[in-house]
Order: C-alpha cells, then sequence, then structure tokens
C-alpha cells in the first residue's frame, strides 16, 4: 500500500513537472479595454516548423587599416541605403565615411568645427526618407545635413530639444528621438518624443526624471527607460529597466499592444561590477565611479531592435559561453517568443537580410563588420 502511494505520488510530481514545463513556453493573448496584451512563458515556443536559428556570414569588415578617411577613430552610428551603401559617423573625427555594399571605401566628408558643414564630436546619423545625410550634432546644439554625395546643405538648430539623440523617421514623416531639460526641482528630465517636421516636439511617449547633484547616487541602467524603435506603418516600440514588457503605441501615444515575457533576472557580479567601473570615462573634477550605485540584478533587457519578417529581437543580460556573448529572445511579428539565439556583438542594425555591428579589431580598433543574417530550422 505505501509503495502505491509513493508511485502515485512520484506520479504526481512528475506530471507537475511536464506541465510546469509546458506552462513555461506558454503564449496567451488577450485584449483589454482595447489594448492586445501577449505574454510568453520563459521558454520558447514556436510554431512547428518555424525558422529559429540564426547563421550570420560574413560580408565585409571596414574601418581598419591606416588610411585616415577610411579608417575610424571612434565610430558610434550608421545607416544604410538600399542598395546596400552605408554611411558611418566618426564622433572623435568627426566625419562621414561611406563604403559600398561590398566593403569598398567611397568617400568621407565633414570636419570638426562650428562652421557650415562642420561638426563636434556628432552622435549619429541617419538617412533620410528624402534621401538626404541628417547628422546629430549634439555639441554644437544641432543637426547637420549633406547630400548623398557629401555636399553641405543646412543646419538645424535643436535649441527647442537639448541634446536631441536616437533620431528616427518613416516616410510618412514620423519623427521620434530622445532630448533632455529640466524639471523641478533641480532635477534633470529625460524623454522620448515624437516630433514635426520642423523638429518641433509634439507627444511625449516616455520619460524618467534624476536629480543633479554629485552626492547623489546613480543606478547605470536608468537610461534604459527610454528604449524604442520605430516600426512598420507609424507603430512605436518602446521599453524600460523596470519589466520585461514591450510596449506598442501609436504616433499619437496611444497604447496598442505590449509584448511580455515571463523571465529569470540575472543577478550582477562584483566582477561585473568592476569590470564596468573600468570602463568608465573620467570627467574632470568628478569622481564619477563614487556616484554609481549599482542594483542587485541586471534589467531584463538592455536593447532590442526590429528584423525583416516583422521580427524583434531582444539583447539580454543572461551570458553565453564564449566571450562577450550574451542570449537575444526572437519574437514573431505577432509578440510570440520564439528563439533564444546567442549572439557575440550588440547589433547596431538589422537591414535586409544583413546585420550590421561594431566589433574591436585585433589591435584594439573599431571597426563595422557586416554579416548576412539568415533563419534556419
Amino acid at each position: 500500500m505505501i509503495k502505491r502511494q509513493t508511485r502515485s505520488i512520484l506520479a504526481l510530481l512528475g506530471s507537475l513537472a511536464f506541465a510546469l514545463t509546458l506552462l513555461s513556453g506558454q503564449y496567451k493573448v488577450k485584449t483589454e479595454s482595447g489594448v492586445t496584451i501577449v505574454t510568453n512563458g520563459r521558454k520558447p515556443s514556436p510554431p512547428k516548423n518555424a525558422p529559429t536559428r540564426l547563421a550570420l556570414e560574413d560580408v565585409f569588415t571596414v574601418g581598419g587599416g591606416d588610411s585616415p578617411d577610411a579608417s575610424f577613430v571612434s565610430a558610434t552610428g550608421l545607416d544604410v541605403l538600399p542598395d546596400g551603401t552605408v554611411y558611418v559617423i566618426d564622433s572623435k573625427d568627426s566625419r562621414v565615411k561611406v563604403f559600398d555594399a561590398a566593403g569598398k571605401f567611397l568617400r568621407a566628408f565633414g570636419r570638426q568645427g562650428q562652421g557650415p558643414g562642420e561638426m563636434s564630436q556628432p552622435t549619429g546619423i541617419l538617412i533620410t526618407p528624402g534621401r538626404e545625410v541628417l547628422v546629430e550634432d549634439t555639441l554644437n546644439r544641432r543637426l547637420t545635413f549633406f547630400a548623398l554625395d557629401g555636399t553641405f546643405l543646412r543646419h538645424v538648430s535643436t535649441a527647442k530639444a537639448l541634446g536631441m539623440t536616437g533620431i528616427q523617421m518613416d516616410s510618412k514623416g514620423l519623427i521620434v528621438a530622445r532630448s533632455m531639460g529640466l524639471a523641478e526641482d533641480g532635477k534633470m528630465a529625460l524623454e522620448v518624443k515624437t516630433y514635426d517636421a520642423e523638429f518641433n516636439p509634439k507627444v511625449r511617449l516616455a520619460s524618467f526624471e534624476m536629480q543633479i547633484s554629485a552626492q547623489i547616487k546613480i543606478n547605470p541602467f536608468s537610461a534604459m527607460n527610454l528604449l524604442y524603435a520605430l516600426g512598420r506603418e507609424g507603430l512605436l516600440y518602446l521599453g524600460s529597466a523596470k519589466a520585461y514588457e514591450i510596449r506598442v503605441v501609436s504616433a499619437e501615444g496611444k497604447l496598442l499592444k505590449t509584448i511580455g515575457r515571463d523571465h529569470e533576472p540575472v543577478p550582477i557580479t562584483q566582477a561585473d561590477k568592476d569590470e564596468m567601473l573600468k570602463s568608465l570615462t573620467g570627467v574632470p573634477g568628478v569622481n564619477v565611479k563614487d556616484m554609481i550605485q549599482f542594483p542587485d540584478v541586471y534589467p531584463p533587457f538592455s536593447s532590442f531592435i526590429l528584423a525583416d519578417e516583422g521580427r524583434l529581437l531582444v539583447r539580454t543580460f543572461e551570458k553565453g559561453q564564449a566571450k562577450k556573448e550574451f542570449y537575444w529572445d526572437v519574437f514573431d511579428a505577432d509578440g510570440r517568443y520564439i528563439a533564444r539565439v546567442p549572439i557575440v556583438h550588440d547589433i547596431q542594425l538589422w537591414r535586409d537580410g544583413k546585420a550590421y555591428f561594431f566589433v574591436e579589431d585585433e589591435d584594439g580598433y573599431r571597426v563595422l563588420k557586416c554579416c548576412r543574417a539568415r533563419w534556419e530550422r
């Protein structure tokens, strides 16, 4: 009798374990007050025969070598034309460097300064729907526009949106970017907003405030409250450091959908803290390291990008087997968690079946790598 009860208990425990395994990959969709809510378990649950393995095949690597025009001092951003031509902004060199779809250097333009066509440590670059090259010239508090061949066109002041960075545009004229300003009680406000064609602010999509003081401890992951990507049909994807949830909103800021996943928080080790502190850039007269206060665990994710076929790739803090390798969660166009893939480098841009990311070469210089991205079963 006891043996029979023991077997029954073991069978029950086995059934519970199996049920928990199934639930860990559960995918659910419901609608509340007009908002579609997508929830996912901890394990991917792709549809049958869905391609879930990512293969990256090298196409070219650029930015190294002895030529000052073709090499990078500190590349910080890029964009790509439909024909594969790559435009890269070099922040310290204050120049735009252009390569064709095979990685051949074509030209460089721009220079350091404050005059027409000059820039001061620009941070980002974008090819506009009107086929102009827009460069974020943050220190000069303006945007600099060039023709595709490098001819200077005009400057646009960003005095109405201090520190405007991360600009994204779509063919319908929607513009989204980060900016900063002063809030009440001496706090600094960091915001994500939409803008009109003249870069006047329209709709505030996300924001957070932080105290400006050398005595205040800063969470180094706070800026992750302002993650975003401009998707298809004028939809905006917003993420934060608070929860594993990505909100999909309209250009007017209306919440349409949320995509979430149950996850296991990743602890921040002392070795992780030491490595991050070592990489901090010093500020004259300020001990930046003393201002940092690390949380016990990492945020749910550090970034995300939109890929082909409406897929959403989310870079987590879960480490892989190789050095600097992290797992990326992959969601399909419906928000279903379908794969978990290890990638060594942070993907900066995914365009027309190709992934672009910056890496360090053997000599420690930052170069740009382009890989053909292919999904396999």
